[in-house]
């Protein structure tokens, strides 16, 4: 064990110092906002993890700047008649430690990724495939019933419960991607770290300080290091870009109130990308239980308010689906132009009425829970003065740090949370499944069998129009019927780049690929 452990940092250190893991000396500095909360691809569930999981790993897929599914890891894939059965040929491709990847990395991956002991969010992501569901809900135990197997150390064959149009696409995102089982059973929970990990993309783990910065090697010796400095202070931010001391700065580190300065400096750029800002209810107690009180609290915001205080960077809407994410057309109804009536407010009121709370100092005292980073506290305290001012009901905030704000959602669900959600793949369901019943990523303790019924429905339907369909009804019944969550607005993704910088590398997804970073030529 010693000896192997010995070994494998020995080649390591001679990686770092090889031409083909050295890069050109001066990095490209990028503000993260957060410390990531783990780096392991089965667990995270947030866009920081992903941001950079995306650039050290590869998986099957990926999605190019059309936002059509290419080929990835895999060299190439077929589907049978049936469109159940995907037989998917990889790459030959080396892991950083020199051993070759095997088909037998995505089964040992997956079946992580499903094992309850693993108690993974998005285990629910390969419940498609045939028994997957089952055996994560230990229905049953053997693995080997999972619709999943290696033909050969190059051969992947997956058998899915029905024709699912996306799921190529969904092979694209990290917690599919292959794993090095033997590197995990070695170091446990130490098998992340820069020391320990073995990954295959186009960067390497170099250096990790908490709470301050990570450090990114490129494995082409073209391309320059990546430096990611963990700063939750858009005022800090900004000025160590304007001290020249960051690269590129996503819009969580851009200051509001900074935003007029920046476009008149022609300084501040956008990207479109399908991304969903909304509150979650916890309905699994009061006063939220109750279906009327979230119509109640739902209604009475004119979420407009947010496209002045974000300085028109962001558009309302009372839809959960992002605008034209395909199957979605712009004739659907998730474009229509955000409405407010300000007889939503006596009818709100006369609905807290209603249901015993005449006297709103009997009304229970709630909490609504926010990651304190970027502009969220400025949501959150918009949201308090707006439902004080038009419900007479104040309300508590509370912003945690990054980390301990998911765990919290976890197993110390509050009142309401702020939420936001970025497509991993392009594609509807991709909204749409978090919902569920059995999605790991849904908060709320709402299920509803129709809603999961219907996008089913869509899912299998490689109809567009009809699957189109089926998405909106199911979306009404999220936002309009149940109320089970309240859309606040779409964004774009805001970005500060130097002027060193021509191309920032942001994908529609809201992630940067750090290999597209363009630097301009002296």
């Amino acid at each position: 064990m010693k000896f192997r452990k010995l070994f494998f940092s020995l080649i390591f250190l001679l990686l770092l110092i090889n031409p083909t893991y050295s890069s050109n000396s001066k990095p490209i500095r990028i503000n993260i906002s957060n410390e990531p909360p783990t780096l392991d691809w089965n667990l995270a569930t947030d866009s920081t993890s992903f941001q950079i999981i995306n650039n050290i790993m590869h998986g099957l897929t990926k999605i190019d700047d059309d936002n059509e599914i290419v080929p990835n890891l895999a060299k190439s894939w077929t589907i049978d008649e049936s469109g159940k059965i995907i037989t998917i040929k990889i790459r030959e491709v080396f892991w950083t430690d020199g051993k070759r990847l095997d088909a037998k990395d995505f089964l040992d991956s997956w079946e992580r990724l499903l094992n309850p002991v693993t108690a993974a969010d998005y285990a629910y992501f390969l419940y498609d495939i045939k028994n997957a569901k089952d055996y994560n809900l230990g229905k049953i135990s053997d693995f080997k019933k999972v619709g999943v197997k290696a033909l050969d150390k190059e051969t992947l064959e997956i058998t899915l419960t029905d024709k699912k149009s996306y799921f190529v696409s969904l092979l694209s995102f990290m917690s599919t991607f292959p794993i090095r089982k033997d590197i995990i059973e070695e170091y446990n929970n130490k098998w992340i770290e820069p020391e320990n990990i073995v990954t295959l993309g186009n960067y390497i783990l170099s250096k990790w300080e908490n709470h301050d910065f990570i450090l990114l090697k490129p494995r082409d010796s073209s391309k320059n290091d990546i430096m990611l400095i963990m700063n939750n202070n858009p005022t800090s931010s900004l000025a160590m870009f304007e001290n020249g001391k960051l690269d590129i700065v996503d819009g969580s580190g851009i200051p509001l109130l900074e935003i007029p300065y920046l476009k008149k400096k022609k300084l501040l750029k956008s990207k479109n990308r399908f991304a969903n800002t909304y509150i979650g209810f916890n309905l699994d107690e009061p006063p939220f239980d109750n279906e009327e009180i979230r119509k109640a609290f739902a209604i009475s915001i004119d979420k407009r308010i947010f496209e002045k205080v974000f300085q028109g960077t962001v558009k309302a809407t009372n839809y959960w689906l992002p605008e034209r994410i395909p199957p979605m057309t712009k004739d659907s109804a998730n474009t229509e132009s955000y409405s407010f009536d300000e007889k939503n407010i006596s009818l709100a009121n006369r609905i807290i009425d209603k249901n015993g709370y005449r006297d709103r100092s009997d009304f229970p005292r709630v909490k609504l829970l926010y990651p304190e980073s970027g502009n969220n506290r400025i949501i959150a305290e918009i949201l308090q003065n707006r439902w004080s001012e038009n419900l007479g009901i104040m309300i508590d905030i509370e912003g945690l740090e990054w980390k301990i704000y998911l765990s919290t959602l976890d197993n110390d669900r509050p009142n309401m949370f702020r939420g936001g959600w970025i497509a991993d793949y392009p594609h509807a369901h991709n909204f749409m499944n978090l919902f569920t019943c059995n999605s790991g990523n849904n908060e709320t303790g709402w299920c509803n069998k129709d809603y999961d019924n219907k996008i089913f429905s869509a899912s299998s339907n490689y109809n567009s129009k009809k699957s189109e369909e089926l998405y909106n009804e199911a979306s009404a019944i999220l936002t309009l019927n149940d109320i089970a969550i309240i859309p606040l607005f779409y964004s774009v993704q805001l970005y500060l780049k130097s002027e060193r910088i021509k191309n920032a590398g942001f994908t529609s997804m809201g992630v940067m690929n750090f290999d597209r970073i363009i630097i301009k030529k002296d």
